[in-house]
């Protein structure tokens, strides 16, 4: 199974809008992430882990800070022809939960550590199918 087919729309945001509007379209969209655009360019990536981390734990004011004094950046990102287990390879090593998926270098989407659990199971179905033609006994 390859990215592409598990892949997610990648709502965006400005890098100069407020971690307020941020989490409120977080919020409104149900999403755990925004690419963030400065000038046009994706610069980065906000999340609530950044939020929780970088404002909440540390009594800062949202309203107050802006989306690029917290993004993560650079960006992490994988090719959406990748095999999954690529992909979880990569968020194990870097301790994300989320890749942004690229197609001949162009921003297509992201990638969930969520949407690769759940779609594991049918990943190993395909796989075992697979597999077991190839030692099927011959009658």
């Amino acid at each position: 199974m390859i990215v592409k087919e598990i892949m997610h729309n990648a709502d965006r945001i400005t890098s100069g809008a407020t971690v307020s509007e941020a989490a409120r379209i977080m919020d409104r969209k149900i999403v755990g992430s925004l690419l963030v655009e400065e000038k046009g360019k994706v610069v980065g990536i906000i999340t609530e882990r950044d939020i929780l981390r970088k404002v909440v734990a540390k009594g800062k004011i949202p309203d107050k800070l802006r989306v690029k004094d917290i993004m993560s950046s650079p960006l992490v990102t994988i090719d959406a022809n990748e095999d999954i287990l690529e992909a979880s390879s990569i968020m194990d090593r870097e301790r994300i939960r989320r890749l942004v998926v690229t197609e001949n270098g162009i921003i297509v989407g992201k990638v969930t550590a969520n949407s690769i659990s759940r779609n594991l199971k049918y990943y190993i179905a395909r796989k075992s199918l697979i597999s077991t033609e190839y030692i099927r006994p011959e009658y």
